[in-house]
């Protein structure tokens, strides 16, 4: 045991601190390789790149998840075929990107204790010694072996010696050379370090004799890093206020869609009084959520609104709890879901509280929105009060039923707080997420939700262009990409669901639909499901499904009739519900995918700004449709503008 101590202190001074340098923004994705479907994650594309790529490190094998390591911390980490790359986000920015010790654990987990074996003599001849633990690493023929890939190879770090490089991939050796059965059943003259497993392949060309064990893939069990929260559904949601599940529920049928947002349940309708319980207050929203369940959708719930007994900023029941009044909250909380959770209302979605980084000073108190932020603590913005809430809330909910999903109130994320504003303010509004996390909020959620609206302007993705966010690809994958990377630094991996967003008429104005409104909102469906399918979000959800909707984002209209975007959803529906993507379109000016369906491959293509671009179709495409699934002609360019385009093509095999 000395020993295991010792090397640990040796090698925590080596293993893995990587120069400062400028993350990529794009995920590396390997789409000619067979079976490789998962992209490396944009935090380790340049160490898989500068440090040996895939000789060293292999394709990756899991998307990014969370991982228990040594000393009993949650880590974030990605899994390749030879190691594990894992981010340590409280350490020095060098030193935040660190490998397994892929060789140490396959060890132990076979039961083996390396050091119960006797060491070599001494050193050899011609070989590396490592008084440590006792070892030589040797070449197996002259010029070639153990110890020339061992001193050839190691992680580029500057101001370190050649050898503490190799030292900090590898490690030191744990055994003496001998012969072993590896993965594949193959006996090979097999030698043990820390990081690795060396395999001596003679009858490999020179350069390929010395190979490293597939040790991510021995050790990596694919346990779901998240677990299996859509049952085999779709990422399709909506949707439904309330008053309107009943109205709508033929329609909801009909549409398709898997997902229900339903705001919610009230608890100053229920609790008026501290220890009362007037659930005659949910009549309505019982017989929602039942038509709901009997459309074939899955209720997912928002609770809100507390009552004037409770309320920490007098009248804004949208606000901020008082403390002494938490553990009444949670006692709410218990008696809701334990009545909810079971038939007919099958409800395990809770989520607290809508778009709680809206300030209480900028918000109507009575608003089915906000509203726990507080524009005068510029440090947190009142992301503390609402981690506080959930410390008390989710251990509640979780006892209450223990397969409940406690979703973080989605997030209006106005701006983003590692960039400025347009007029070169800072953004204080989200300091709301990050406060939470840093006050230990973390813990106390399963699923982060967001939301990501635009208003309409003919020929233009406002998505893309939301201000604050269109330098990150706009407010569906930008914000996205903030909170996964936010999360990251914090040492958590949750999925994520963008479950309020829609095109908008700004104020309702009557110039939209004559200017071609209700066609933008239909490519609006098709481009947001194809970017919540890239990006691996849990879901998205259209708001709303019952018309005509906040500023007409309704897929009804006013006579709860559909208007084209409710066919676009359900033609979206149609051929992405059970896709998987695939890769990006590459081709400058235009944001696409490539998805592969139950019977066939996918892409979804549109041009970025409304500049007319050419693409050349797949000479086997089989069809092309607009967002309606309207059926165009088959040719071998398309001119493409913000509407995108569904081309389906013969799935390879």
């Amino acid at each position: 045991m000395k020993k295991w101590i010792l090397l640990l202190l040796a090698l925590a001074l080596l293993a893995g601190p990587a120069p400062a340098i400028a993350q990529p923004t794009e995920p590396l994705c390997f789409p000619d390789v067979p079976l490789i479907d998962t992209c490396l994650h944009p935090s380790f594309v340049a160490y898989w790149r500068d440090n040996g790529g895939l000789p060293v490190f292999g394709y990756p094998i899991s998307p990014l998840e969370q991982f228990v390591g040594d000393e009993g911390r949650t880590l974030t980490v990605q899994w390749t075929e030879r190691n594990r790359l894992e981010l340590h986000p409280g350490n020095p920015p060098a030193y935040r990107i660190q490998i397994g010790r892929m060789g140490a654990e396959a060890l132990a987990r076979a039961g083996r204790d390396p050091f119960a074996d006797p060491p070599d003599a001494g050193p050899q001849p011609g070989c590396l010694w490592f008084p440590e633990t006792g070892h030589n690493v040797c070449d197996q023929e002259p010029g070639n072996g153990f110890r020339t890939y061992w001193q050839n190879n190691g992680l580029r770090i500057p101001g370190l010696s050649r050898y503490a490089q190799s030292l900090a991939l590898f490690g030191y050796p744990l055994t003496a050379p001998q012969m072993e059965r590896n993965a594949n059943g193959d006996l090979v003259l097999t030698q043990w370090f820390e990081r690795a497993r060396f395999e001596w392949h003679p009858q490999n060309p020179a350069r390929s004799r010395v190979l490293l064990g597939l040790l991510g893939r021995e050790l990596y069990t694919v346990s779901q890093p998240f677990p299996d929260l859509r049952g085999g559904r779709s990422v399709f949601g909506v949707e439904i206020n309330r008053g309107f599940g009943r109205v709508t529920a033929t329609q909801l049928a009909e549409l398709g869609a898997d997902w229900v947002r339903y705001n919610g349940i009230r608890w100053d309708e229920v609790e008026p009084t501290p220890g009362t319980r007037n659930w005659d207050a949910l009549r309505q929203v019982e017989a929602d959520i039942l038509a709901i369940n009997a459309a074939g959708a899955v209720p997912m719930v928002v609770v809100r609104n507390a009552p004037v007994w409770a309320q920490a900023q007098p009248n804004k029941p949208c606000g901020p709890i008082r403390t002494d009044a938490l553990p009444a909250f949670a006692a709410f909380l218990t008696d809701v879901v334990a009545r909810y959770r079971q038939p007919p209302y099958n409800v395990t979605f809770w989520e607290l509280g809508n778009e709680p980084d809206a300030p209480f000073q900028l918000v109507g108190g009575d608003e089915p929105f906000g509203c726990w932020a507080d524009e005068n603590d510029n440090d947190g913005y009142g992301g503390a009060a609402y981690a506080a809430m959930l410390k008390a809330a989710y251990p509640a909910i979780k006892a209450a039923d223990p397969r409940a999903q406690v979703i973080l109130g989605g997030l209006l994320l106005d701006c983003a707080p590692d960039r400025p504003l347009a007029n070169g303010q800072p953004c204080r509004a989200g300091r709301f997420f990050e406060a939470i996390l840093r006050a230990g909020g973390g813990a106390y959620f399963d699923i982060v939700a967001y939301h990501a609206y635009g208003y309409f302007s003919p020929n233009r993705d406002p998505d893309r262009e939301r201000p604050n966010w269109s330098d990150r690809g706009g407010a569906t994958l930008g914000k996205a990409e903030y909170l996964r990377a936010t999360l990251a630094r914090y040492g958590y991996a949750k999925p994520l669901m963008m479950n309020e967003g829609s095109l908008l008429c700004y104020r309702s104005s009557p110039t939209c639909r004559p200017n071609g409104f209700e066609e933008a909102k239909a490519d609006a469906v098709l481009r947001l499901y194809a970017r919540t399918i890239a990006a691996d979000l849990l879901m998205s959800h259209w708001y709303t499904l019952n018309g005509p909707g906040w500023q007409e984002g309704g897929l009804l209209d006013s006579r709860q009739q559909p208007v084209p975007a409710f066919r676009a959803f359900q033609f979206a529906r149609q051929q992405l519900g059970a896709a998987r993507y695939l890769r990006p379109v590459t081709m400058a000016g235009l944001e696409g995918y490539h998805f592969r369906a139950a019977e066939s491959e996918v892409i979804v293509v549109w041009s970025v700004d409304g500049v007319e671009r050419t693409y050349s179709v797949p000479a086997n495409a089989r069809a092309i449709y607009d967002a309606t699934g309207v059926v165009l002609p088959l040719s071998e360019t398309l001119t493409l503008t913000t509407a995108p385009r569904l081309i389906v093509i013969p799935r390879s095999q």
